[in-house]
């Protein structure tokens, strides 16, 4: 008897480590704080973006959401974690469209691929400028187009690159243009900037959160956007206003947040949930217009539809690079 209630214990107690050892369901989701995975360093526009929402997302989202960067490869090594990541939802990442397309659609031996993520949302957007020194001999976007149309390949344009989204941008403007012109890559918007009002470079193709500080303080001007649809908060002309035609916008910066692909379908429902929480708190939304950040959510229905957009036109344009 004393034998086989002791092998009664011991089984109860395998039992129930085994039953401590199981995920918790999505009923109880989230129980524990989020991962965060940054795929760049520190101090960049994603980066930026989601410590800001970590900042306001307690609340909505029941715990804290914590950040952690994992730079390298240009998002490469951070968004190859996040795919080998267990799919429970308590590791999720940072997205940034096109540069995920790019990185897949422009290397080889890639250990990912863009459907091994579920999309959770996109919540912010940021549209390239062409910004030059205030005191350039460039007063408008036509200008800027007229000296290259009559000086092929004289014009140095400074940007993020090479390969990413910034660079992409420049050579589909340059197809939509019918002009030529020397692309100057740097390693993040803030070097391109420098080198523009170091006078290093004629104009700067950027980002217009990069820029914002700048433009408000004056030392730079902000001739013309890349990105048709109308942007609250945004005072910049359209290329198609300037232009008068439609020039893709496919270097925009479409930041947001993705889950290994096999996340229970509650689970990121409700991290979702949680994130269109956040883009409609008032502070959250006051702190990013300070930071020149554009807010605009999407769900992930609509982010799983940007992925395929982007990674269309990569591929219409990647023979350009």
């Amino acid at each position: 008897m004393k034998r086989f209630l002791g092998s009664l214990v011991i089984a109860a107690a395998v039992i129930g480590i085994a039953f401590s050892a199981l995920p918790a369901s999505a009923a109880d989701f989230p129980s524990k704080p989020v991962l965060a995975v940054v795929p760049f360093s520190p101090g960049g526009g994603n980066d930026i973006v989601i410590r800001l929402v970590a900042k306001y997302i307690t609340p909505a989202l029941g715990q804290a959401l914590v950040v952690e960067n994992k730079p390298g490869a240009g998002g490469q090594i951070g968004w190859t974690a996040l795919a080998k990541a267990r799919p429970d939802g308590y590791t999720i990442g940072a997205t940034s469209q096109p540069s995920m397309v790019l990185v897949k659609a422009l290397r080889g031996n890639v250990p990912f691929e863009l459907g091994d993520f579920k999309y959770i949302c996109n919540f912010q957007i940021d549209p390239l400028i062409w910004a030059v020194n205030k005191g350039s001999k460039f007063k408008s976007a036509a200008d800027v187009v007229d000296f290259a149309k009559k000086n092929p390949g004289k014009l140095n344009v400074a940007g993020d690159g090479p390969q990413s989204n910034v660079q992409l941008q420049h050579l589909i403007n340059e197809k939509a243009l019918a002009m030529k012109s020397n692309f100057v890559p740097y390693s993040g918007s803030g070097p391109a900037l420098t080198a523009l009002m170091g006078d290093q470079v004629d104009i700067a193709l950027t980002t217009m959160s990069a820029a914002a500080s700048h433009v408000e303080s004056g030392r730079i001007v902000p001739l013309v956007m890349f990105y048709d649809e109308k942007i609250e908060g945004a005072e910049v002309k359209s290329s198609k206003e300037v232009f008068g035609k439609a020039i893709p916008s496919a270097g925009t910066a479409m930041r947001g947040v993705a889950a290994p692909k096999n996340v229970d379908p509650k689970v990121a429902a409700a991290l979702e949930k949680a994130f269109e929480e956040v883009t409609k708190n008032p502070e959250f939304k006051k702190q990013a217009k300070s930071l020149g950040l554009i807010i605009k959510f999407i769900g992930s229905k609509e982010s799983q539809k940007l992925v395929e957009e982007s990674n269309a036109i990569v591929e219409e344009y990647k023979s350009l690079f």
